[in-house]
């Protein structure tokens, strides 16, 4: 959101990429929370991204939910974020998909200190949708397709529960 805080300046252009869809009737009407965060480091990684995301569930969805004429459900709120906060989206996802029911996920750095492959692995399937990218042959691209291999095995169907793209070069 803010160019001093993106990675080499570059903004998501958040407010203009929605007008288009928007223009174009391809999205809902939504909501953005922009969170900055203390600590990203500590806050988007294990063991730190399990107070904020207590945070999150417990404090802020709560007011913007009051606030705000949302839907509420988990249906309608997700959680996106690039790098490690692609991680803490997952894990947020993961953790609560009865509050969070989709997660988008770009260029994660998964396997830096989080635990969620082996929680897909030996956890039960949840009711969650979930967009993975990355670049390719680097930007997180092994670990993401780790990811996206477990989640298949899991059970989750491409397409529709599960999208993955991962962009050459890039």
């Amino acid at each position: 959101f803010l160019k001093e805080e993106a990675f080499l300046g570059n903004t998501w252009r958040t407010d203009e990429v929605l007008n288009v869809l928007d223009r174009m009737n391809a999205i809902n009407n939504v909501i953005v929370v922009g969170i900055l965060p203390n600590d990203r480091m500590a806050e988007y990684t294990s063991p730190g991204y399990d107070d904020y995301g207590r945070f999150l569930v417990e404090t802020l969805k709560p007011l913007i939910d009051t606030k705000y004429r949302t839907l509420a459900g988990p249906t309608d709120t997700a959680a996106m974020g690039s790098s490690l906060g692609g991680v803490v989206s997952f894990y947020l996802g993961w953790q609560w998909p009865e509050v969070f029911g989709k997660v988008a996920c770009l260029s994660s750095t998964f396997g830096y200190r989080d635990d969620l492959i082996e929680r897909v692995a030996t956890e039960s399937k949840r009711n969650l949708r979930i967009y993975l990218d990355s670049g390719w042959p680097r930007d997180n691209y092994e670990p993401t397709r780790a990811v996206r291999d477990r989640l298949l095995w899991k059970g989750y169907s491409p397409g529709s529960e599960l999208f993955y793209l991962a962009f050459p070069e890039a």
